[in-house]
């Protein structure tokens, strides 16, 4: 476990950092377009790391029961983000709203810390 929370502390760290500091540079203006795909692939990385980590944690935790319950907690947090984002894609297409959620994994994590204690309550 302080395996699991040293990687994500490092990978959310970098991603404030990149994050902060690639928008500064945006904001500037006047960048090519290759540039800000870069921008917009470099700071994707650390979240990308996160779920790594996430997933990693499900190969390194020796106990069956606790391996279990994580896996039903990262199903549960990924079919309610899918369907979050399911029934908005359907209020964009019928014109109730113009767009949907920008930030999947920040509703995946959201949805990771509110599945955990249900998984729990009901196991």
């Amino acid at each position: 476990m302080r395996r699991y929370t040293m990687r994500v502390l490092l990978f959310m760290g970098s991603y404030v950092a990149i994050l902060t500091g690639s928008l500064m540079f945006a904001r500037g203006g006047g960048h090519a377009q290759a540039t800000l795909i870069g921008l917009a692939v470099i700071t994707a990385f650390p979240i990308i790391g996160v779920f790594w980590s996430i997933f990693r944690l499900l190969v390194e935790t020796d106990d069956e029961y606790q391996r279990l319950l994580f896996a039903k907690q990262a199903l549960l947090a990924t079919a309610f983000t899918l369907t979050l984002v399911t029934v908005w894609q359907f209020l964009q297409v019928y014109d109730v709203v113009e767009t949907g959620p920008q930030w999947m994994a920040v509703i995946w994590f959201a949805m990771l810390g509110l599945a955990g204690p249900f998984v729990r309550w009901r196991a």
